[in-house]
């Protein structure tokens, strides 16, 4: 069956390896993806975020260079293999590719502080080829506040921020983003800024590695109130294969990366929202622990534990890659 995952942290892992020269590639390395893993588990698409932390320690580290780093990452795996993956720019690629018989890789940004609140800098993001972006990290920066701040507090449990949302310069970077067609990712964002984009935004948009909040009270993770606003705005949420964000428990240590809990998630996502807000945003590349699908090879066992929790198999195409292909080939 195929596979459509809205976000991974590969990017960065590869940047670092490159630092390191260690010696790990896209085309196989010991991280959840790479090119065999995503063949051998039938990947459709794979999102790929270039992600920045804005307190990164490194000496002499800046933001801009860091994404503009890993976008080249990007660019190089897309024309070293090109003979089994290609971009995605336009909404036509995506079944351009397929029919060539290519996995589809898409740039993403995870974390716009990177731009430095520069709508120019945005505009050029859209040019290099970013389809999606989320507002924050767990960082404030120059567009809105997040709802995790390291430094403020414990992450873990964390409340959720009610107070502080989008910024002017971030609503002047939805209004562009929408204009450029830049999916707008509310995952991190705080719950003030998400009710921000609910009431401004005029497109669609995505929480691309988020879960039920009823589920698992992380404030990383979505209330039904925003799962039916989602689903009434024609949006697309991305299950989130983390154990602190599926588990319901009182430490991050007895949390528990299951596909038994990832379906029980998509239950609760169909029952708020429906089946057609559903898609899957791994994290992969991102998150640590032990965890039931090790790698992006071992999606099939995730389709099982669907099929068992009562999904059709309709339903289990669905939250694979039908919903998020039908988001992405309406709203490119």
């Amino acid at each position: 069956m195929k596979v459509f995952d809205l976000h991974c942290d590969t990017l960065s892992e590869l940047r670092r390896a490159e630092m390191r020269g260690d010696g790990q590639t896209f085309a196989r390395n010991n991280g959840h993806i790479d090119l065999e893993k995503l063949e051998k588990g039938d990947y459709m698409l794979q999102c790929f975020a270039a992600f920045v932390n804005l307190a990164d320690p490194t000496p002499g580290a800046d933001p801009l260079v860091t994404a503009l780093e890993e976008i080249d990452v990007f660019k190089r795996m897309m024309e070293r293999y090109s003979d089994r993956i290609a971009p995605v720019y336009r909404p036509e690629d995506i079944r351009k590719n397929a029919e060539a018989g290519k996995i589809s890789g898409m740039l993403t940004i995870e974390e716009a502080g990177c731009c430095k609140g520069s709508l120019g800098v945005l505009r050029r993001m859209y040019e290099l080829g970013v389809r999606m972006m989320t507002l924050t990290w767990n960082h404030e920066n120059e567009l809105a506040s997040p709802n995790v701040v390291p430094g403020n507090g414990p992450i873990w449990p964390c409340m959720p921020n009610t107070e502080t949302g989008l910024k002017e310069k971030g609503f002047e970077f939805l209004a562009e983003m929408e204009r450029l067609h830049i999916i707008a990712d509310v995952s991190h964002l705080s719950d003030k800024g998400f009710w921000d984009i609910a009431e401004h935004s005029t497109r669609p948009f995505a929480a691309s590695h988020s879960n039920c909040r009823a589920l698992a009270p992380h404030c990383r993770n979505l209330t039904d109130e925003m799962i039916r606003v989602m689903a009434e705005k024609g949006g697309l949420v991305g299950l989130n294969y983390c154990a602190g964000f599926l588990d319901d428990q009182p430490s991050p240590d007895l949390c528990r990366s299951t596909t038994a809990l990832m379906a029980k998630h998509a239950a609760h996502f169909k029952q708020v929202g429906g089946i057609e807000i559903i898609g899957l945003g791994s994290d992969f590349d991102g998150i640590g622990g032990k965890l039931e699908l090790s790698d992006c090879s071992k999606m099939p066992l995730l389709a099982d534990a669907l099929r068992k929790e009562g999904f059709t198999e309709d339903e289990v195409e669905a939250i694979f890659f039908r919903n998020a292909q039908r988001f992405f080939e309406n709203n490119l």
